[in-house]
């Protein structure tokens, strides 16, 4: 199987000032987010143990276990994870299809003047779909999915540029996010899954 799990070792090392001040005032824009109503709008965003997942992205950045630093997150909600990974060193984008949570990411990394770009699209490249089935979703890909190179409109990269990916899927959307990385991904590239409940798991492509 050309997919990997990788076990991580979290860091315990404290977080910096500007992490911990960040995840503050990410809580109170993410509180503010529900308490206002807005969820009703977009049901489906949760957000994700935040915490948990820069431990995360630290843990691959600084045991340098990527060929990179270009980060990607799928469906990245209200932009809290991928402004993380541009506070952790990473060059971050993140690719959602709701323009709310677009807006809404772009004013909470304009706030806390966190360099990372946002862009409104589907993260499934052109000619991918999810097909629902009884058993989930399953990913359709193109015919030229194993030969090409695939890419978002309005970004410079390629996704086989890109050295980790981050998605929170929904439990009946695992199996296709793992089939979506294995046909865009270069080799050596990671995935750093958040699946709820202090369940973090990352696999890479070999």
């Amino acid at each position: 199987m050309p997919l990997r799990e990788r076990h991580l070792e979290l860091t315990k090392e404290p977080l910096s000032p500007k992490v911990r001040s960040f995840l503050e005032a990410a809580d109170l824009f993410c509180n503010d987010f529900f308490d206002t109503g807005a969820n009703k709008r977009i049901p489906r965003f949760l957000p994700a143990d935040y915490e948990l997942v820069c431990r995360g992205l630290k843990t691959l950045k600084d045991g340098e276990l990527l060929l990179g630093n270009r980060f990607c997150e799928w469906g990245s909600g209200l932009g809290i994870a991928t402004c993380l990974a541009s506070l952790s060193g990473y060059e971050a984008h993140g690719i959602e299809i709701e323009p709310e949570l677009v807006k809404r990411s772009r004013t909470l990394a304009a706030q806390q003047q966190v360099p990372a770009l946002f862009l409104e699209s589907s993260f499934l490249p052109k000619g991918f779909d999810f097909l629902q089935t009884q058993g989930g979703r399953e990913l359709m890909t193109p015919a030229n999915a194993r030969s090409e190179s695939f890419a978002y409109e309005d970004c410079d990269w390629q996704l086989d540029d890109i050295d980790l990916f981050y998605a929170y899927p929904w439990p009946e959307e695992q199996q296709s996010h793992l089939d979506l990385f294995e046909s865009v991904a270069a080799d050596g590239a990671y995935l750093l899954c958040y699946y709820g409940d202090n369940d973090l798991c990352a696999y890479q492509k070999v």
